[in-house]
């Protein structure tokens, strides 16, 4: 899992990762880039909405495989 402090780097990665997931020679890339700046832009939005919480100095966040929280 990666963790991003950054909201730039966090949505420089979705859109790229979308468009390289759905880029294709028979498609339109207009579209495409235009479909996952929209993609990307609305995880940010959804991102901001999340509660989040530090980690204390010295413990170690403790969370199972399919766990939506952390412990």
């Amino acid at each position: 899992m990666i963790l991003y402090e950054d909201e730039r780097a966090f949505w420089d990665d979705i859109a790229g990762k979308y468009i390289l997931k759905n880029a294709g020679t028979d498609h339109n890339l207009g579209l495409v880039i235009e479909a996952a700046a929209t993609y990307a832009d609305r995880m940010v939005i959804a991102r901001r909405k999340r509660k989040t919480e530090k980690v204390p100095d010295g413990d170690a966040a403790r969370m199972s495989a399919n766990a939506s929280v952390v412990i």
